[in-house]
């Protein structure tokens, strides 16, 4: 890739994650604060997020290491 599209697309992506930081944040801070939603329930749905963004995070990762060892 040229420098310049690495450049924009690091940006893109620092944007991109502050804005989906920062709504999680809030998100979040909305559904712990609820006292309607049992607790079991609340953990159940942290749990689950958590391993999607785990389970992303790692085929990201290893989409990464694949490109690398093909070039």
């Amino acid at each position: 890739m040229k420098p310049l599209n690495v450049i924009g697309l690091a940006i893109f992506s620092a944007g991109a994650l502050i804005l989906a930081g920062f709504g999680l944040y809030k998100l979040v801070g909305v559904f712990l604060k609820d006292s309607t939603i049992p607790a079991i329930i609340k953990w159940g749905i942290v749990g689950v997020v958590l391993g999607v963004v785990i389970i992303l995070i790692s085929l990201i990762v290893e989409r990464i290491k694949d490109s690398n060892e093909e070039e």
